[in-house]
């Protein structure tokens, strides 16, 4: 027998693992049908790709992020320039043996990638907008489950994760809370103040604090753990190029007024948080 397709394996990855996916229309249970598709009871479908991923965002939407911006920023993953925080990541899943990984805001998926293959997660699932995304994350790793949806309405059953990762990326609280299991835990990664300071300093971006993000993300979960990662990181000239091509800081500036340095902070905190403790009145 030959080695199978990516559409193939994703389908397989799927049947064993169709109770953790639900509709994102009308929220019910899904199917797998003939290793073709998703279908659910009210006979909403959502296609498997060739590559391997799913699209499940009820409509199609354009983002400001286009291939070459995640292009870039996978070339700069895989040069390492945030291994210090990969590093940290996956020490906070040693502990945690998870079935179901969910990235919300994935990107291109180099993170999760990279901690797939260091803890060979059973079901690890990315999911982002951004179909380009999607698409380059499909290309470059097929034993994860990449998907096309929404962070405010996202395709999977209530408490069915157990990690969720939350990497520099927008939240959705309500939703990260509904997908949660109850002894599950969500990691969300915030920069500080020195992060990409060098950058920052060229483009008069210096006045930055997190403090806000990260009372939001403390209203919703109770914070066990915060870990500070810092890093100074060696950039080659085409680091840096991929660096001001893929980062949200330089979305208005003019790349070719920017000075390559060799050397740019990495300066990231790692929140951990689970659910409330939600204290209920005894009745009498």
């Amino acid at each position: 027998m030959g080695k199978l397709s990516k559409k193939q394996r994703a389908a397989e990855r799927l049947q064993e693992n169709i109770a953790v996916l639900r509709c994102p229309i009308c929220h019910e249970d899904v199917t797998l049908k003939d290793q073709q598709n998703i279908i659910c009871p009210n006979r909403h479908v959502f296609d498997l790709a060739k590559q391997g991923y799913l699209n499940m965002a009820k409509q199609s939407q354009s983002t400001i992020y286009d291939t070459s911006l995640f292009s870039a920023r996978q070339r700069l993953n895989d040069a390492g320039f945030y291994q210090p925080l990969v590093n940290q990541l996956d020490q906070e899943l040693a502990d945690l043996a998870p079935k179901t990984v969910l990235d919300a805001g994935c990107g291109e998926g180099s993170h999760l990638q990279q901690l797939n293959k260091r803890r060979q997660i059973p079901f690890p699932v990315g999911i982002d907008l951004a179909k380009e995304g999607i698409r380059q994350a499909a290309k470059h790793d097929e034993d994860v489950q990449w998907i096309v949806a929404d962070l405010a309405n996202i395709p999977m059953d209530n408490q069915s994760v157990d990690v969720l990762l939350n990497i520099l990326s927008p939240s959705n609280y309500a939703e990260f809370e509904r997908v949660l299991a109850d002894d599950g835990v969500v990691i969300k990664v915030v920069p500080n103040q020195g992060y990409l300071k060098e950058l920052r300093q060229q483009l008069d971006q210096t006045d930055y604090s997190n403090n806000d993000v990260v009372d939001r993300f403390r209203e919703s979960f109770d914070i066990i753990r915060k870990q500070r990662v810092v890093a100074q990181q060696h950039l080659s000239e085409a680091m840096f190029q991929d660096l001001i091509q893929m980062t949200p800081l330089t979305q208005d500036a003019d790349l070719n007024q920017l000075s390559y340095t060799q050397h740019v902070t990495l300066d990231l905190t790692v929140l951990v948080g689970q659910k409330k403790l939600k204290i209920k009145k005894s009745l009498r």
